[in-house]
């Protein structure tokens, strides 16, 4: 039980920490495809799912994730 609790306390501070990140890592894709990696800095109040974009058009797709720097 103590290990299930330790290891839930570990993920919750991840998240924590995570959240307070200013720079996030965004990869792009064309058709699944990495097409590029770039690092961006956050301005205050932004969040890294705002940079998030997907496309559909005529069956080619566009998507654009960022995910928080964690360390």
């Amino acid at each position: 039980m103590k290990k299930v609790l330790f290891g839930l306390v570990l993920i919750g501070g991840l998240f924590a920490l995570s959240s307070c990140s200013k720079e996030c890592n965004c990869v792009g894709k064309y058709q699944g495809e990495v097409k590029y990696e770039q690092r961006i800095t956050l301005d205050d109040g932004e969040k890294c799912s705002d940079s998030d974009f997907y496309m559909n058009i005529l069956g080619q797709q566009i998507e654009i994730k960022c995910s928080p720097v964690l360390f």
